[in-house]
């Protein structure tokens, strides 16, 4: 069994229009954001033991938090691949990802990460399946889980969405 998570940049920052888009950084919501989902990805049943990130600004700094949280046993491996891509540009990423890894984290950007997200789902809970298909927001996390042993394996049609959270539905549950 192998599990996928992803997890949408947090929210960048627009207010510099000559920033290259590569470049744009998160925003003080996106910064707040980014801090509460490593900490929930930490401590979730979804802890990842191997993270592949976009190189973009915004994905870097939204994998800074995480990186510190779950320590230096789990690699960060950062793809220039990752950056706007596709579900099959993605497919191509994880299927190299170590095989020793369980729990992948993919941290990257819409709409491939929605498109590759709905692409692999079989039969996905319907509840979790629509609000994917809605928008996955920024910060927004998913889960999902292979009967494969090798990343190599993976393939569009075969996955169970088990998981989807954005990060103002998780603050307000952890206040209540």
């Amino acid at each position: 069994m192998k599990r996928l998570c992803l997890l949408r940049h947090a929210k960048s920052d627009w207010g510099d229009p000559a920033k290259d888009d590569f470049d744009r950084p998160l925003n003080t919501r996106g910064a707040t954001a980014a801090d509460f989902m490593a900490g929930y990805i930490a401590a979730c049943p979804y802890r990842p033991d191997t993270v592949l990130c976009s190189t973009a600004a915004r994905a870097r700094e939204t994998c800074a938090p995480l990186s510190l949280r779950l320590g230096k046993d789990v690699p960060i491996i950062y793809r220039d691949e990752l950056y706007h891509a596709m579900p099959d540009a993605m497919l191509d990423e994880i299927r190299q990802a170590p095989d020793v890894s369980q729990t992948l984290l993919v941290v990257a950007h819409n709409p491939g990460l929605v498109l590759l997200a709905m692409a692999l789902a079989e039969d996905p809970d319907e509840q979790t399946a629509l609000r994917i298909a809605h928008g996955v927001p920024t910060g927004g996390f998913i889960v999902l889980e292979f009967d494969i042993e090798r990343w190599a394996d993976i393939a569009e049609g075969k996955g169970r969405s088990v998981f989807f959270g954005r990060p103002r539905d998780l603050m307000a549950e952890e206040k209540s």
